[in-house]
């Protein structure tokens, strides 16, 4: 009876330090939240997503709930999670609320603008069990984000998230902080997060370089966009960069995304005004190189 007496109190001690078991049935309501359970290693326990979530590519074949602003609530219960994980932004409070009210566990994952991603990936990886990945990640995130070298004057840049219409990125968003720390004066700053603008207000604020960010059966409309802006120094002297979809996703590929503007930048010759061919600037859109 001693010896079992013993062992509980010693039970009662370590339960305070010990970290739970992660959940073996995970659902994802947002496509970076999706990101981050993968490269925590919880992928296997990831039994539901959203219809946008697509990366990596493993997780296509995954059952799926609905969109990240209107799942179907139905859907999730229908999956028997041990917990729901959701976006700090948009709608993910409210659906957390929801969900707590039905008896369902929720975390939230609170890391959508730069400053807070590395911390609330460790918050998130304690939430799920997975404290010492999280802090991996984390790590690589706090020293991937450092400030670069500073030019003299900062380009003025347009980042085409989408070209007809034209949608770009604007104040409160990832792909802002990201400009902001590739060294970059991003042209729509100080507007809405992901506002329309014209190509008169394009021309009237003349952006030095264009970086385009990915997006299937985008090319005709961004051709027909660049011709518009045909008489844009930047469009002239073929200051044009392509990048992957890194930014468009609070996660662990943001490194990878601030990497490729930094390559922008380096091709930005201001005295040539050109980019210098190869690596991500190397693709040609209209003659234009």
């Amino acid at each position: 009876m001693k010896s079992i007496l013993t062992c509980f109190m010693l039970l009662l001690i370590w339960s305070g330090t010990c970290v739970a078991a992660p959940p073996g049935r995970i659902v994802s309501l947002a496509p970076s939240v999706t990101e981050v359970i993968c490269a925590l290693g919880l992928e296997r326990n990831l039994i539901g997503v959203t219809t946008f979530c697509d990366h990596p590519a493993s997780v296509r074949g995954k059952p799926t709930v609905g969109g990240p602003a209107n799942p179907s609530l139905e859907a999730v219960l229908a999956l028997r999670p041990d917990v729901v994980v959701l976006d700090e932004e948009g709608s993910g409070p409210r659906l957390a609320a929801r969900l707590e009210r039905l008896g369902i566990r929720t975390a939230l994952f609170r890391g959508t603008r730069l400053a807070g991603l590395a911390d609330g990936i460790r918050r998130l990886a304690r939430d799920l069990g997975v404290p010492d990945q999280g802090e991996l990640i984390a790590g690589h995130l706090d020293r991937s984000l450092r400030p670069g070298k500073k030019r003299g004057t900062a380009p003025r840049v347009l980042f085409v998230i989408w070209p007809d219409p034209l949608v770009t990125a604007g104040s409160g968003t990832v792909i802002d902080d990201a400009l902001r720390l590739a060294g970059f004066d991003n042209i729509a700053a100080g507007r809405a997060a992901y506002p329309s603008l014209s190509l008169e207000a394009i021309m009237v604020r003349k952006p030095e370089l264009i970086i385009v960010g990915q997006g299937r059966g985008m090319d005709p409309s961004l051709e027909r966009m660049l011709r518009r802006l045909g008489s844009l120094e930047a469009v002239r002297k073929g200051r044009i960069c392509h990048v992957g979809d890194a930014l468009y996703r609070s996660g662990p590929r943001i490194p990878e995304g601030i990497a490729e503007l930094r390559r922008c930048g380096e091709r930005f010759d201001p005295d040539e005004s050109r980019l210098v061919k190869g690596g991500v600037a190397a693709r040609t859109t209209m003659g234009v190189k």
